[in-house]
């Protein structure tokens, strides 16, 4: 298990590299956040020095005592707001690729469209109604089990299935990043196992890098291959954990491993160290 304390306010940037034919090609991150700092009106600062790359591929939950600038940081990411101090690159979009998708906590879905209609609508909006995106389509419900529901409409869909149709719509443009904010929060244990290892399955399959804000230190041990455990506002990261669990996971079988019981334990006791700070 590799735990990384980090001092101050910085993180160590780091950039990926592969070797071919003893060749060292440079990777470029997807995202990296250089020094990031935000401060509200009225000068509340949620946010000072957070530093962190997101490689290509690569999925990253965020971790952090409440109000501490977590669904501030993946709107600085988005684009959605832009830091008062400190960048980020963003490195994603490019080649014709569609850029970036988010998962929020509410139900986005369409009530007057079925579900392939929800999980297509990015090429409606396009004015892409292909045989392609069609075929592409009919294969991601198949991917998470929906493809005999394709007709249904949300309100005929449990929460469960109605979380894999939200998931599906902002997958389905094949985006080079993903944003997750807590977007498992309102379902019960057994349903959010079964989306985890939907969406983990899909992310890889895809080649999608991902970002997740979340409050459940075992949903982003199953998930990610880094953690990022934040401070108490103004937030920065102050340990990154590697998750040692590679790309194939059984996630009800990871959840009874003594393997991963200690890493919840070590993360556990780093969050309950900011919480108490904050208390």
């Amino acid at each position: 298990m590799n735990i990384t304390p980090l001092s101050g306010h910085k993180a160590p940037a780091s950039t990926s590299a592969t070797r071919l034919r003893d060749v060292e090609l440079t990777v470029e991150p997807v995202i990296s956040a250089k020094n990031v700092g935000y401060m509200f009106e009225g000068g509340l600062k949620a946010i000072d020095g957070l530093n962190f790359d997101l490689s290509p591929g690569e999925v990253v939950s965020i971790v952090g005592p409440s109000g501490c600038g977590k669904s501030t940081l993946l709107r600085l990411i988005s684009n959605l707001r832009e830091p008062t101090s400190g960048h980020v690159e963003r490195n994603f979009g490019k080649g014709g690729r569609h850029g970036c998708s988010m998962v929020f906590q509410e139900d986005t879905l369409l009530p007057w469209l079925t579900v392939e209609k929800n999980v297509g609508l990015y090429y409606r909006f396009n004015r892409s109604n292909s045989a392609n995106a069609k075929a592409h389509i009919r294969d991601l419900l198949e991917m998470v089990k929906l493809g005999p529901y394709a007709k249904f409409y949300p309100y005929q869909l449990s929460g469960g299935m109605r979380r894999r149709v939200a998931i599906l719509t902002a997958i389905a443009p094949r985006p080079d990043l993903l944003l997750l904010d807590e977007p498992f929060s309102a379902l019960d244990e057994p349903t959010r196992i079964a989306l985890h290892s939907d969406l983990h399955m899909l992310i890889k399959e895809l080649r999608i890098s991902a970002l997740l804000v979340t409050h459940d230190l075992a949903e982003a041990a199953s998930l990610s291959d880094r953690v990022l455990i934040l401070s108490r506002a103004p937030a920065h990261v102050v340990q990154e954990v590697q998750i040692p669990f590679g790309n194939h996971r059984d996630m009800y079988e990871l959840r009874g491993r003594k393997d991963f019981l200690d890493l919840y334990s070590d993360l556990w006791n780093t969050l309950k160290g900011q919480i108490e700070r904050v208390s």
